[in-house]
């Protein structure tokens, strides 16, 4: 039945979408047929109406060089020759433009010659039918010839434009482009002989010459002539010729293109193909939709699985997981009983990605996620959150029974697994919450539960842990702090102190420069503390940027001691760390061989070719490193050859066990013997006795840095220090 409903479902509308498309398809080409012809006929009645106007225009250039001349001035205006108008005016325009009538008015606008179709007729009586009509273009001739500058002769030059005014005319029913010019000089050498000139009526017939020179000029079919206001029919182009007072005296009237019309008798042919086609392929659709239906309702099922589910490892992903536990928290709610919520994630995932391989990684994942299944029971909703982080959510729980579970998940996450690329060791972090409240939601049980998995991680990993209110408000104090902190960078607030490094005479040697903050309200706090949040919160390489700049100008007050300045490996990470050192030995003018930059075995840890590059470019711009720490880490002897480090510092950890553990004896002593063989310095960290001075001075190390040797100062104290004279530490 569902199989059915769906196959409706997809051919009714595939049929809909046919009809509707053809019909639309056709409303479209009808719609876009008319718009073109419409759009066809509007630029030829355009095109004829610019015509029009260019044959006046036409009309009155060829009238131009017959009436501004200086022998029509003489002719017509000075001393009046009829022969003259005759040759010059009425035949020559009769035979090279066709004007059907042509009349010389004297200044006062009397006809004093006239032609009509060729032949010389009476004046007075060619000119009554047509003087109504030429009143007003006389009018305006008269009117811009009022206005015109006074004419003198110009020595070579124009000395007068045009003076003309047309317009449309119907004279015993014929109809005429009646054209009045003003007879004027072309260089001056005649000038009329009063304030007004003569002027020179033509009249060119609109007539059947006019029409077909129209009709082969612009392409026209059918054109016609018609008088007054023409009522064209449909699909028919017209132009309205008015007179000079608006009115229409005639139309053009033609049968225009109709490009639109053509395209759809065009179109005809292939809009049926395209509607039998959509037919046929209904009829397809219809035939396979039982195999369609059937693979959709598949395919729509593992969709829905994917949808929810991780792909690497098949767990439920984190969408899902949210359902699961909103349901669990409702039942709960409903029930009254508590859930537990597990979070949890591998330790030093990111170690196995980087040196095995993000293959590695994943089948590591799997692996968990296997493990993870086979310790979780069938109530339990198991889900993958991201990368290698999973989630647990226990109902019916208790206190006892969510501990249970996280410590079996703790052992069953521990221990070797063999890889294609080698052995990893696995380990995982639990945080566990009890969520009993009724008014708990999902995403409140998630964050208790990231924040219980924070602290079973600062604990040392490999363990779990219950959340705690009290976690909630270390929370918000290292929010604080860190708020704090960037307050405190930005305020200038935090200062350096310096601890004495001495020779094996007592002699101070050098200083170890140390950030220290004293809190407006706190009062001070520990580097341990404050530096650890401002790696995690990014602040580190600002902190490391102001305690360089300040070591490096407080250097300048000791020229005698060596300065040391920790680095961490997110400054030397920083892309212009190195351009910045150089930029802040040219701004505080100090010599870099008197700096000593201290690093930690991490900073060397994988080899990294941008770090060896950094650390060579430090070393050429003459600054000396030291390896901090020196045996807590990553020791090896590759590192000390292929790095270019100067001194070993041995770790405070050692130093403290000396005289109490025999391997810290010899610890310290394989530590000096290879400082020595490489040829590089040494200096011990942390020394508080003379006794651990005497154990280390017997093993070969002969400098020193420590409470025994001297407490951090204050840059005035270390000035204080440095211009005393240095008594050796005296012997035990």
């Amino acid at each position: 039945m569902k199989s059915e409903t769906l196959q409706l479902r997809l051919v009714g509308p595939t049929l809909l979408v046919g009809v509707l498309s053809a019909a639309v398809l056709m409303l479209f080409l009808l719609t876009l047929s008319g718009r073109a012809d419409m759009e066809a006929q509007a630029r030829e009645e355009r095109l004829v109406a610019n015509g029009v106007a260019g044959r006046i225009a036409e009309i009155e250039h060829a009238v131009t060089p017959q009436t501004v001349w200086d022998d029509a001035v003489a002719h017509l205006d000075n001393a009046f020759d009829p022969a003259w108008a005759r040759a010059n005016i009425g035949q020559f325009l009769w035979q090279t433009g066709g004007f059907a009538a042509t009349f010389v008015l004297d200044a006062a606008a009397q006809p004093r010659f006239a032609m009509i179709d060729g032949a010389e007729a009476s004046a007075s009586a060619a000119f009554a039918p047509f003087a109504a009509q030429a009143a007003g273009l006389i009018a305006d001739v008269r009117a811009a010839e009022a206005g015109r500058a006074p004419l003198r002769p110009a020595g070579g030059a124009m000395v007068a434009a045009p003076i003309q005014s047309s317009a449309v005319a119907v004279v015993g029913g014929r109809f005429f482009v009646l054209t009045a010019t003003l007879v004027q000089p072309d260089f001056g050498s005649r000038l009329p002989k009063g304030a007004t000139a003569p002027i020179v009526l033509t009249g060119a017939e609109l007539g059947g010459d006019f029409l077909r020179a129209f009709e082969r000029r612009f392409l026209l079919r059918n054109l016609g002539l018609h008088a007054g206001a023409f009522d064209a029919g449909p699909g028919e182009a017209h132009v309205a010729l008015r007179a000079r007072g608006g009115e229409v005296l005639a139309t053009l009237a033609w049968a225009p293109e109709h490009p639109g019309a053509a395209m759809l008798r065009q179109a005809i042919v292939p809009i049926m193909l395209v509607v039998i086609g959509l037919v046929a392929i209904s009829y397809l659709l219809f035939r396979g939709s039982r195999r369609m239906a059937h693979s959709l309702i598949v395919s729509e099922a593992r969709a829905m699985h994917l949808a929810q589910h991780d792909a690497l490892t098949g767990l439920p992903n984190r969408l899902h997981f949210t359902e699961r536990l909103s349901h669990a928290l409702e039942r709960a709610r409903r029930t009254g009983g508590e859930i537990a919520v597990l979070c949890l994630d591998l330790d030093r995932f990111k170690e196995v990605n980087d040196t095995l391989g993000h293959h590695c990684g994943d089948e590591l994942i799997r692996e968990a996620a296997r493990r993870l299944a086979m310790t979780c029971r069938a109530s339990d909703s198991l889900a993958r959150l991201g990368g290698d982080e999973f989630a647990i959510v226990q109902t019916d729980a208790t206190a006892h029974s969510a501990a249970i579970l996280a410590r079996r998940v703790v052992e069953t996450l521990s221990g070797a697994v063999e890889l294609p690329a080698g052995r990893a060791f696995l380990s995982c972090s639990v945080g566990v919450t009890l969520v009993a409240s009724a008014e708990a939601d999902a995403t409140e049980a998630m964050r208790q539960a990231d924040l219980a998995l924070y602290r079973a991680k600062e604990r040392g990993r490999a363990q779990f842990c219950f959340f705690e209110v009290e976690m909630d408000a270390a929370l918000r104090a290292r929010r604080v702090l860190e708020q704090d902190l960037r307050d405190a960078l930005a305020n200038g607030d935090l200062e350096l102190a310096y601890q004495p490094q001495v020779n094996a005479r007592g002699v101070v040697t050098g200083l170890e420069a140390l950030a220290r903050w004293t809190h407006p309200r706190r009062g001070p706090i520990s580097p341990s503390v404050f530096v650890p949040v401002a790696e995690e919160c990014g602040l580190i390489e600002q902190l490391g940027m102001f305690a360089m700049r300040r070591a490096f100008l407080d250097s300048r007050r000791w020229p005698n001691l060596r300065m040391s300045i920790n680095i961490s490996a997110h400054q030397l990470r920083m892309r212009d760390f190195i351009e910045r050192v150089a930029e802040l030995v040219r701004e505080t003018s100090i010599d870099p061989m008197r700096i000593e930059l201290e690093i930690t075995e991490g900073v060397l840890l994988g080899d990294d070719p941008e770090t060896h590059a950094a650390l060579q470019r430090l070393r050429q711009m003459g600054f000396s490193l030291a390896l901090d720490d020196f045996g807590t880490g990553y020791s090896s002897l590759s590192y000390l050859r292929r790095f270019p480090v100067n001194k070993i510092k041995i770790d405070r950890s050692f130093v403290a066990s000396l005289g109490l553990d025999s391997e810290a004896d010899a610890v310290v002593a394989a530590i000096v013997k290879l400082a020595r063989a490489l040829n590089l310095g040494i200096i011990a960290e942390g020394v508080e006795t003379n006794a651990q001075r005497k154990r280390l001075m017997s093993a070969g190390c002969d400098e020193f840095q420590g409470f025994l040797t001297g407490r951090p100062a204050t840059a005035a104290e270390i000035d204080a220090l440095n211009a005393a004279v240095c008594e050796a530490v005296p012997a035990a």
